[in-house]
């Protein structure tokens, strides 16, 4: 029996070695995306922000310093799909906000929150993201769900079958679910009547500090201090959706902290051991004009108390889930601000470009050479369209107007470069960056780079083309379970991110036959 028993010890004591020390994966992958931030701003705030907000994903994980997005387009839902599918717009292929259906010669329908239409956005990205790679590997239990407000450009970050797709209202003021919006749970249903109990109209929205000692007023000339702003905004508005000043103030931010945790109290989310992705989007992006400097400050008024609501908001997560029992990224969906890198320079000009005004004048041009017609379809993320039936019709040399078509561009001031694309497609080594944000199937005609300084008006989903398009640095942070501390200094292109934390899961994307070694895990 004495001789049984050491055998059974020296045979099975390993095994249960092994399962003791075997380190379990997170089961609550977050992402929180502020759709406009910047590394300078979180330069210039690092001081001010708690210990327990910002600073602590910082200073707990592994910040990249130097991560940037490659994307042309400055369409916050092309960065969203490279983020999430660890591709690039040649792979993914979703090029920008919108495109030309070559069958019709008309543009596709923008992402919305229109249920009619989310299936249809779904299918815009031709790659799986981490939400499907995860639901590939462990079924339909791995649930996706994202929170946003004003974002339409998030539902790309659900891959193809979204668990949840929430969404604030700018007209009456509550949360849905845009994938489902008949089904009310009870604990949504009980959240949105505890809104409709807060008057959020009657509120106003002033600094949260002295205003002397924001940014924008400490970098102004003395002589201009005396006439600075001391912002009293009301909530309350009579000509735009009645809830849309509350959806660019912080009290937002305050309801999507709220609305999250409403959802993982409620809910099983996040509490099995089958991994489930969050994506929360928060703004800074006031419902105010503001003026172009670095940071202004109605932004910085939102920051600040974002950074409390980021805060209060991990100190729930690691009672409900434990610190050690979920995976935090934080990132940017789009930059912040017009390119002001050559402001201020002599010789050097900056300023807006409008596409609208250079498609009327374009297709003038063109008109005057060939005859009537629309010959411009349209411009969109720096990508000019032309009418190819129009252009057969009168058998015409495509390759001709869209040379004449470049010539007349580079006259424009804020216009440096225009250039035809189809072979560009191909010419990976002289044009890497051009090369991978074509897609073959939505190809446009003329590319169109912008000098530095210049931009172009933000659409409503807050697509804008500055003059560092396809090289833009994003801040970038990674912390949580098995997440190394520390900082990343070498380039990083943001869609690499997707294969290595798949790696976590044992899950094994394309893209890492490509990429050099990132030391992210313990």
């Amino acid at each position: 029996m004495m001789r049984l028993l050491w055998w059974f010890l020296l045979v099975l004591l390993p095994f249960f070695s092994l399962k003791a020390e075997k380190t379990e994966v997170p089961g609550l992958i977050i992402f929180l995306v502020i759709d406009e931030l910047d590394n300078e701003q979180i330069l210039l705030l690092q001081r001010e922000f708690s210990s327990q907000g910002i600073n602590r994903i910082s200073r707990t994980g592994m910040r990249f310093m130097n991560a940037y997005s490659s994307d042309i387009s400055g369409y916050p839902g092309t960065r969203i799909a490279s983020l999430y599918s660890g591709t690039s717009p040649s792979t993914h292929g979703l090029i920008g906000e919108t495109w030309v259906n070559r069958r019709n010669n008309q543009f596709i329908q923008p992402a919305s929150y229109d249920s009619a239409q989310i299936s249809t956005v779904l299918s815009y990205n031709q790659s799986k993201t981490i939400a499907d790679y995860l639901k590939s590997v462990y079924g339909s239990e791995a649930k996706n769900a994202t929170i946003s407000v004003n974002a339409p450009w998030l539902i790309h970050a659900n891959g193809y079958n979204p668990d949840h797709i929430f969404t604030y209202d700018q007209n009456r003021g509550v949360f849905y679910d845009a994938s489902n919006p008949v089904k009310k749970d009870d604990w949504m249903r009980g959240f949105n009547q505890s809104i409709n109990n807060t008057n959020l109209l009657s509120r106003q929205w002033g600094p949260v500090k002295d205003i002397t000692s924001y940014v924008e007023f400490r970098y102004l000339p003395d002589e201009k201090r005396k006439d600075f702003r001391s912002f009293l905004y009301n909530m309350r508005t009579g000509t735009e959706a009645p809830f849309s000043r509350i959806a660019g103030s912080p009290y937002i931010n305050t309801l999507i902290r709220d609305f999250t945790v409403s959802f993982l109290a409620n809910t099983g989310f996040g509490k099995s051991s089958v991994p489930n992705l969050l994506t929360i989007q928060f703004t800074t992006r006031p419902f105010t004009k503001t003026n172009g400097t670095i940071l202004p400050a109605e932004k910085e008024d939102m920051l600040l108390r974002l950074d409390q609501d980021i805060a209060s908001l991990l100190a729930y997560l690691d009672f409900e889930f434990g610190r050690d029992n979920y995976l935090l990224v934080l990132t940017a969906g789009a930059n912040s601000m017009p390119d002001q890198t050559t402001t201020g320079k002599a010789g050097v000009t900056t300023g807006t470009v409008e596409f609208r005004r250079v498609v009327s004048l374009l297709n003038l041009y063109l008109m005057a050479q060939y005859g009537q017609g629309q010959w411009v379809t349209g411009i969109h993320d720096n990508y000019l369209y032309l009418n190819h039936q129009l252009i057969e019709e009168n058998q015409l040399e495509l390759e001709v107007i869209q040379e004449k078509t470049c010539r007349f561009l580079v006259e424009f001031s804020g216009i440096k470069h225009a250039i035809p694309v189809w072979n560009k497609m191909f010419d990976s080594e002289r044009q890497p960056v051009l090369s991978d944000n074509l897609f073959s199937r939505r190809l446009p005609d003329i590319s169109i780079e912008l000098l530095p300084g210049w931009s172009t008006p933000a659409t409503n989903l807050g697509t804008r083309q500055t003059g560092k398009s396809g090289n833009n640095f994003v801040p970038l942070f990674v912390s949580g379970a098995g997440i190394r501390y520390g900082a990343w200094l070498a380039p990083f292109n943001i869609n690499k991110l997707t294969p290595i934390l798949l790696q976590l899961y044992g899950i094994n994307h394309p893209e890492l036959i490509y990429m050099e070694q990132v030391n992210l895990f313990k």
